[in-house]
C-alpha cells in the first residue's frame, strides 16, 4: 500500500514532533513508501520541516474545520497528535478521509492521541475512587461512554466521537491513550511534556516541590519515544496491510510502569536539590485548590485529574502486536535530565482555550 501520512500536530507539539522524527529516522524498509507531511502554522515552521524532507501543510487553527476536512481528503493515513481536547477538528479530519476513501476506493486510517485522564477518578471533588488497573483488552470504549454520562470531559468526548464518526463514514480509527509522558522529545519544535514542567516551574517559583494532599493516587507513565514507538508499530501494520484492532476495540494504552504522585514529587525534589536548584529535597503538601492555581492554570478540575487522581493502565494489545518499549529505564533519570533542560531553556508558557477553562 502506497500511503501518504500526515502528522497533524500543533506547531510546538511534543508527541507529534517525536513521532515525525521517528518516522523519518526509521531504518526498516516499510517507511520508504510513506510520503510524509506535517501541519505547520508559520513560514518559519514550514522552512524547518521542509529541510527535514517533510512536506509542510499550512493552517492557522484547529478551528478551521473546513480547511482540515479538505486537507484530510488527500491522505490515506492521518496521525492527529496535536489536540485531543478539540473534538471538531477530529471529526473534520475523519470526514475528509471518508471523501478520500470514496474517491480512491482504498482504505483510510486515522490515529488519534488521547490521554488516560479520560479514565481518571474524582476522589476529591466527586467522592468517586477507582484504583482498578485497566487493560486495553477490556471494553474501554464502553467505559468512556459510562464516564462521559457522569461528566462531560472534552478529551473523552473526542475519543467517543472518533470511534462513532469513523464507524459512520467507514474510516478505520485507532486511539492511543497516553499516561504521564516523560523524557525529552525529538521533534523540531516543542520538546517538553506537560505535567513535569508544570511542577518544575512551580517549584522554582516557590522554592519547594509540591504534592497534592498525601499524594497517594497513582498514574502510569511512558517515555515520549516509546509513545512514538507504538505509533510506528501501528503504522507498520497499516502499511503492510495487516489487520489490527480498530474502532471500539482499537483503543491502545502505552505504559512502562506507574508511580504515585508523592513518588513523582519526591523524585523531582531530590533531583532538583542534588543539582543545587532547590534548597531542600522536601516536598510540601498543598490543597487541590492551590494546585489548580499553581499547576493547572486556574483549573481545579484539571489539577485533580492530572495530579490527584488515579489512572492506572496496562498496555497489552500493542505488546502483542510487537511494540517493544525501549526507554522505560529512563524514568529513574528523567527528573534530573528535565530539570537541567528546563533551567537551560524553559518551555513556552501553556495556555488553555477559553472553552476548556470550565473543566
Amino acid at each position: 500500500m502506497e500511503s501518504r501520512v500526515s502528522t497533524v500536530s500543533n506547531s510546538y507539539d511534543y508527541s507529534g514532533g517525536t513521532i515525525l522524527s521517528s518516522i523519518r529516522e526509521a531504518q526498516e524498509p516499510w517507511p520508504a513508501q510513506i510520503e510524509l507531511s506535517a501541519l505547520v502554522r508559520s513560514e518559519s515552521q514550514a522552512d524547518t520541516v521542509q529541510k527535514l524532507g517533510v512536506k509542510p501543510v499550512m493552517f492557522s487553527s484547529f478551528d478551521e474545520t473546513e480547511l482540515l476536512e479538505k486537507i484530510a481528503a488527500d491522505f490515506d493515513v492521518i496521525i492527529h497528535a496535536g489536540a485531543g481536547w478539540h473534538t471538531p477538528s477530529a471529526k473534520a479530519l475523519i470526514a475528509g478521509q471518508s471523501m478520500r476513501k470514496i474517491k480512491t476506493k482504498s482504505p483510510v486510517h486515522y490515529i488519534q492521541i488521547s490521554g488516560t485522564s479520560n479514565l481518571s477518578d474524582r476522589p476529591s471533588t466527586d467522592g468517586y475512587t477507582d484504583t482498578h488497573r485497566f487493560s486495553d483488552e477490556e471494553d474501554i470504549y464502553s467505559f468512556e461512554k459510562y464516564r462521559e454520562s457522569r461528566e462531560v470531559y472534552h478529551q473523552r468526548t473526542t475519543d467517543i466521537t472518533v470511534v462513532e464518526t469513523g464507524e459512520a463514514v467507514g474510516v478505520t480509527t485507532y486511539i492511543i491513550m497516553a499516561p504521564t509522558i516523560y523524557g525529552q522529545g525529538t521533534g523540531p519544535f516543542n520538546r517538553y511534556s506537560i505535567q513535569l514542567p508544570a511542577i518544575i516551574a512551580d517549584a522554582l517559583q516557590s522554592g519547594t516541590v509540591s504534592v497534592v494532599g498525601k499524594g497517594d493516587t497513582i498514574w502510569s507513565h511512558v517515555h515520549v519515544r516509546d509513545v512514538a514507538g507504538l505509533h510506528m508499530t501501528l503504522l507498520e501494520k497499516i502499511c503492510t496491510n495487516v489487520t489490527i484492532p480498530s474502532g471500539r476495540k482499537g483503543i491502545y494504552f502505552c505504559e512502562t510502569g506507574e508511580h504515585s504522585h508523592r513518588e513523582f514529587s519526591e523524585r523531582l525534589a531530590r533531583a532538583a536539590h542534588e543539582l543545587g536548584v532547590l534548597p531542600t529535597a522536601d516536598v510540601k503538601e498543598i490543597t487541590l485548590e492551590q494546585a489548580g492555581d499553581r499547576l493547572a492554570l486556574g483549573s481545579v478540575s484539571r489539577a485533580e485529574l492530572a495530579f490527584a487522581a488515579n489512572a492506572r493502565t496496562k498496555a497489552v494489545i500493542g505488546r502483542k502486536l510487537g511494540w517493544t518499549p525501549l526507554h522505560g529505564e529512563e524514568w529513574e533519570s528523567t527528573f534530573r535530565t528535565e530539570v537541567e533542560a528546563f533551567k537551560k531553556s524553559p518551555p513556552a508558557p501553556k495556555e488553555i482555550p477559553e472553552f476548556l477553562k470550565k473543566e
